[in-house]
């Protein structure tokens, strides 16, 4: 076998295993990563918020330029979190189900 073709296969080998990472991991997680800080930039005081630890409460405070945000997860009780830590509105199922029901009738209507 040639030397030069040998080295061909193996950088060429090198090659499709980083790309394949690159579309297996690197790629999905800037989707979710992405898709993370938009549902916390829709963010609105007064909502109702999950935390990525599961803890249920009342956003009370959010401050981007400071990384830092407020919960009331029961009367008279606040905890601090970061914003990075605000998983999804508790209704957020119910917000995808009118999206898809109001894009199939866009399309419907068509």
């Amino acid at each position: 076998m040639d030397a030069g073709f040998a080295i061909v296969v193996f950088f060429s080998t090198i090659a499709f295993v980083f790309l394949l990472v690159w579309v297996v991991v690197i790629v999905p997680q800037n989707r979710a990563r992405k898709n993370q800080e938009q549902v916390v930039a829709e963010l609105k005081i007064g909502e109702e918020i999950v935390t990525v630890g599961g803890i249920v409460g009342k956003l009370t405070y959010l401050n981007r330029e400071e990384d830092i945000a407020r919960i009331e997860v029961a009367k008279g009780v606040e905890v601090r979190i970061i914003p990075a830590a605000i998983s999804h509105p508790l209704d957020f199922m119910q917000r995808v189900e009118r999206e898809k029901r109001s894009g199939q009738g866009a399309r419907r209507a068509k």
